[in-house]
């Protein structure tokens, strides 16, 4: 005999359970597809294109060996990227001083030769700065960390210079002894008369030596920063929850130095094999070349874009973005965070009390998620779209089977609750993937909550395909 509450609970036919185990396992298949990647663009393009062919010539010639500041091979490398400048019709200058750096006790100094060029533009505001450091550590001949990131911005000046002239003035900034300690990026805050000049910086960085690059890192007031960067590259790999996961980290590149003084911009990277980070395997060899075209494409698209802005006095406020394998880069103001957490903790409130009176408990499992949603919501707004949209789509799913009849057949609700974990699955299965290309072992406990976070957030799916029919258990 069954209880009057075990009578009203929901169950769906088999072939809706079936529906839903078969959409189920389709999300979980396309949310572990990789993402798409840019195509080589090959020496044989446009000129105004940029390509990684092209730029793969001077990666080929700065990561011949480790060429660690003072070193030979760095002097070598000076003199390479110098000449490259003039090559392409600008006069570069090496800018030399004593570079320092702090972190608690711990303090070095130390001397550089940064690398300065300027391409004019036809009625500057203020200007769009490229950075990367062209030195290596001792360890590696630093092809990715950041030969790369030199080639880019020769191949981005190769290509600006090949179309119409920008309204802005465009600086290259090649600095010395980042591996050191920041060390270029330091001399030339501190003392290079164009230092306040730039009215936003695009710097190249790898933590690795393949994979998608990642913008992983703004400045404050962002947001007109990122809507930039949706219309330059609309399928930008920029989640919003690695700038709130990196600013509470101890790392550091040139773009740290930059923002302590003021600027605004963006910082990108790659992070694929990080194995091979600061040793012989940086080669030419194991540089993935979609990696520096899609740092290339970030160059020239957002270059273009900013050296036709005004960009005297941009201000804004921060944004919350992030991309998916089937749309384009999401924003939304950072101020939408905090209310959304409290809508869906409202909701799912008036959820908990219908199930409770129809003996349906199964929401309070996403109580402690809705909690978590607020707080994250005011500590990490950035990071709050991995639990404010999975548990919108959940609290829907909930009410989908809190008005559903007790046999529930294929029709409008199946197909809604099998659209509804895309939310899911498409956003946390993604950024546990990324954990483990960047943690690798070490996010085994980050990787491990999420899993079991995606559970909670798919339990009505789960309840339905996994509850037999009240006619089939009879």
């Amino acid at each position: 005999m069954k209880t009057a509450a075990a009578a009203m609970k929901t169950a769906a036919t088999p072939a809706a359970r079936w529906a839903l185990l078969g959409a189920l396992l389709l999300w979980i298949a396309v949310s572990l597809a990789p993402d798409p990647r840019a195509g080589i663009v090959s020496s044989a393009a446009s000129p105004r294109e940029f390509s990684a062919e092209r730029a793969l010539v001077h990666v080929s010639a700065i990561a011949q060996a480790p060429h660690p500041i003072l070193s030979a091979e760095h002097a070598r490398v000076r003199d390479y990227v110098e000449d490259q400048f003039r090559r392409l019709g600008v006069e570069p200058a090496i800018q030399t001083g004593t570079g320092e750096y702090s972190r608690g006790s711990f303090h070095l100094s130390g001397h550089v030769e940064n690398i300065v060029a300027r391409l004019p533009g036809g009625a500057n505001t203020r200007s769009v700065m490229l950075a990367a450091h062209y030195d290596s550590t001792p360890r590696g001949p630093g092809a990715s960390d950041d030969a790369h990131g030199v080639a880019v911005l020769l191949e981005t000046l190769r290509a600006l210079r090949s179309g119409p002239p920008l309204r802005n003035d465009v600086i290259f900034l090649v600095t010395d002894g980042e591996e050191r300690g920041l060390l270029g990026a330091d001399v030339f805050m501190r003392e290079h008369p164009w230092r306040q000049e730039p009215g936003v910086v695009l710097n190249f960085e790898a933590r690795g030596t393949s994979g998608p690059s990642y913008m992983f890192e703004t400045s404050a007031g962002n947001a007109w920063l990122i809507d930039a960067l949706r219309s330059a590259v609309p399928r930008a790999n920029a989640p919003s929850v690695s700038y709130e996961i990196y600013k509470r980290m101890p790392n550091d590149t040139d773009f740290t130095v930059f923002k302590h003084h003021g600027l605004q911009g963006m910082n990108f990277a790659f992070i694929g094999h990080p194995e091979f980070y600061h040793r012989p395997q940086d080669d030419v060899a194991h540089l993935d070349r979609r990696s520096l075209q899609e740092d290339g494409n970030y160059a020239l698209a957002l270059t273009r874009i900013f050296g036709n802005q005004d960009l005297r006095e941009r201000r804004s406020d921060n944004a919350v973005y992030f991309p998916t394998l089937l749309t384009p880069l999401i924003v939304y103001p950072e101020s939408w965070a905090k209310p959304l957490a409290w809508i869906l903790m409202f909701a799912l409130a008036i959820a908990t009390a219908l199930g409770r009176r129809r003996g349906r408990w199964i929401a309070i499992v996403l109580a402690p998620l809705a909690a978590l949603d607020i707080w994250l919501a005011g500590a990490a707004p950035g990071a709050s779209y991995l639990l404010e949209w999975p548990l919108a789509a959940s609290v829907i799913a909930f009410a989908i089977l809190l008005t559903a009849p007790a046999r529930l057949a294929i029709g409008w609700r199946i197909a809604v609750l099998a659209v509804l974990p895309a939310a899911v699955l498409l956003l946390l299965m993604p950024f546990a993937l990324s954990i483990v290309v960047a943690l690798g072992p070490r996010g085994v406990p980050v990787v491990a909550a999420t899993v079991l976070v995606m559970l909670a957030f798919l339990a009505p799916q789960i309840v339905l395909v996994c509850r037999p029919n009240t006619a089939e258990s009879s």
